[in-house]
């Protein structure tokens, strides 16, 4: 795959993900607040999308599949969206 087919696919992703769970920002602020409880530390929703991200890139080192790939993409995307506060994650 080229580049611009794992963002294609990692927007593709994103929008499936939208309409079985909703808003990629209530899971991710959902998340942030788990483990800022768990951990007694403040945790921003965008820092579990980059936590994400580093999940998959773990598991890229097991095995290097596509699909990994493009969920680190999406999860970059859903970051960056967050930590610039665009709300409109569905392009």
């Amino acid at each position: 795959m080229k580049a611009g087919d794992f963002l294609t696919e990692a927007k593709a992703v994103i929008q499936d993900r939208g309409l079985q769970y909703g808003h990629p920002s209530d899971n991710m602020q959902r998340t942030a607040r788990l483990l800022s409880a768990y951990l007694d530390m403040p945790i921003h929703d965008y820092q579990v999308a980059g936590i994400m991200v580093l999940v998959k890139l773990a598991r890229s080192m097991e095995t290097a599949s596509v699909d990994t790939y493009v969920d680190m993409a999406a999860y970059a995307a859903i970051a960056g969206t967050l930590h610039t506060q665009e709300n409109e994650l569905y392009v």
